[in-house]
């Protein structure tokens, strides 16, 4: 059973099982007519989700720890878009941004946000010190990966 999470609808009282939206919500929240779902669907997205994977067996989250930035050490189980690919689809299969970061991140499902898109993390080396004034802001390495074309 996946843990109670609440409803990502705002201000909502009710728990869902596994995260998203209550029943009340999920109406207006409802991405099944979303074109964006279907590409996730599509044969080219699975090979570059699976390559992706492969290259980056692990969870690509780092965590600070005594003032270092330490990788997660749970496997990756699926790949996370750094930008929300309803706001920039030029980058649905792109494991780079046009400044060079890793936009394609592999990551347990512990370390999947439940937020679309996250441009505000920071790419970073494993093992380098935590930046001063770091406050919240999220780490991960740098994807292994390779650039596909469709």
């Amino acid at each position: 059973m996946s843990r109670l999470m609440p409803c990502r609808a705002g201000g909502c009282p009710e728990n869902v099982d596994g995260g998203g939206y209550c029943p009340t919500h999920r109406s207006n929240n409802d991405r099944a007519n979303d074109p964006t779902n279907e590409l996730y669907k599509s044969k080219a997205w699975r090979s570059v989700s699976t390559a992706i994977r492969v290259r980056n067996p692990m969870c690509q989250m780092l965590h600070p720890e005594r003032g270092k930035l330490m990788p997660c050490h749970n496997p990756s189980t699926l790949v996370h878009h750094r930008w929300s690919p309803r706001e920039r689809p030029d980058l649905f299969m792109r494991t780079y941004d046009e400044s060079g970061v890793s936009h394609l991140i592999a990551l347990c499902a512990d370390c999947h946000p439940t937020s679309d898109g996250t441009p505000e993390w920071q790419e970073a080396k494993p093992g380098s010190r935590v930046p001063f004034g770091a406050g919240k802001t999220k780490y991960f390495g740098r994807t292994v990966g390779i650039e596909y074309h469709f």
